[in-house]
């Protein structure tokens, strides 16, 4: 299934004016745009030189934003990487994703978020033959961790979580920034990524063809998510994860697949 980019242009420039904390009526008088302009531009009507008008006035990368704006922009698609998988589940009108890698020499497995139905990675591991390990969760929202307790229930696999993120109604184990460790032979790093909640966690996977970013909603193809704790932080989090190797690919919360070199010139919030 080909995931869809999760955010257009006008859901950047909604989520870059409320993380800014900038009025409509500020960003008009700034730009020279008039209000009702900007409400249909953050409706989807897409005009490019008014986008980039607001697009400049708002500090994203104008360039990215047009371009995806023009809906001439997907990320290219890493080849198949063995020992990883995408498990996509439905969420309202999107898809949310959770991802399984696994040593091919030992079977033992590790598994990020979990969707918002474990049927699907359960049916993954039982199929491949998978001794899940561990479960580790990029933060704490309720369409990345709904399959988490049956998943433990069902493998026995032990659940981890920055000690930054909010509580869960399942045990956790609360790890701190620079947390390692390895599961077969396969490496684990973690590194915070606060902004889109406040303890948002960016695990680095190693050991594998390509190394993997699995960074939950800090980032997307194009975008980040939504800044609900702080736009300040979320903004410097996209930059630690850009600041990996270029060929690092990195596994969002949400849409396709990208790398770090990609972003670096289309992502819309890297300027």
């Amino acid at each position: 299934m080909k995931l869809p980019v999760e955010d257009d242009f006008n859901d950047v420039i909604g989520k870059a004016q409320k993380g800014q904390g900038i009025t409509t009526e500020t960003l008009s008088e700034r730009t020279g745009v008039t209000e009702e302009r900007i409400r249909k531009v953050r409706r989807g009507d897409f005009n490019e030189t008014t986008v980039g008008g607001l697009g400049k006035a708002l500090k994203l990368n104008v360039p990215a934003l047009i371009t995806i704006g023009k809906n001439e922009w997907y990320p290219t698609q890493p080849e198949s990487v063995i020992g990883f998988e995408l498990i996509a589940t439905p969420f309202y009108s999107m898809h949310v994703n959770a991802y399984l890698l696994w040593d091919e020499a030992t079977r033992e497995a590790i598994a990020f978020d979990t969707g918002t139905d474990a049927t699907a990675m359960l049916q993954r591991i039982d199929l491949l033959g998978l001794k899940l390990r561990r479960l580790y969760l990029t933060h704490s929202h309720g369409d990345h961790i709904e399959g988490a307790s049956e998943i433990m229930k069902a493998t026995g696999a032990s659940t981890v979580m920055s000690r930054l993120e909010p509580d869960v109604a399942f045990e956790t184990e609360k790890v701190d920034e620079g947390f390692e460790e390895n599961i077969g032979r396969l490496r684990i790093e973690m590194f915070n990524t606060p902004g889109h909640t406040p303890g948002g966690g960016t695990f680095v996977v190693k050991g594998l063809s390509r190394s993997f970013a699995i960074a939950g909603d800090a980032i997307f193809a194009g975008s980040m998510g939504g800044a609900n704790v702080s736009y300040d932080q979320g903004m410097e989090s996209l930059k630690r994860i850009l600041s990996l190797p270029d060929d690092t690919i990195i596994a969002s919360g949400h849409g396709p697949l990208t790398t770090v070199v990609q972003e670096k010139s289309m992502n819309c919030f890297c300027v």
